[in-house]
């Protein structure tokens, strides 16, 4: 199957940078355009594009980070941030919108992270693939 389009979602957390740099070292392989999103939450009583100084910060630290791990493979990645009120139903939504046939993504068995239950969940119900990468260390 020939992969056109892979959303990779991201917290910043190692598991995540993981995902982003095996996606990166196979793209001469998958040949495929590469979308990495964070997804800034915003709590139901703040405007939805309201900004969260500290989780701006976290977005741009991971953003920045997945920039450089493309960069280290030469990889050309669109990067952005996305004001939701939740990640799951945006990462859908963004996968539908994006017409990407696969969603990689990080499940962290160390803590409860954004995306540790989140993954069963969107492998259950995205209408594309879902690789879901279990970090178990």
């Amino acid at each position: 199957m020939k992969y056109k389009c892979i959303l990779i979602p991201t917290d910043g957390s190692a598991s995540s940078e993981q995902v982003i740099e095996l996606v990166c070292s196979m793209k001469d392989v998958l040949n495929t355009t590469i979308h990495v999103i964070y997804i800034m939450e915003i709590p139901r009583n703040l405007p939805l594009g309201a900004i969260i100084p500290e989780k701006a910060g976290s977005a741009k630290a991971a953003l920045q980070n997945a920039q450089k791990i493309a960069d280290r493979y030469d990889v050309r990645i669109n990067t952005s941030t996305i004001y939701a009120r939740t990640s799951e139903d945006t990462i859908i939504s963004t996968s539908e919108e994006l017409k990407c046939d696969v969603i990689a993504i990080a499940q962290d068995n160390r803590k409860l992270r954004i995306f540790s239950n989140m993954a069963l969940n969107i492998n259950q119900r995205a209408k594309c693939n879902v690789w879901i990468f279990n970090n178990k260390l």
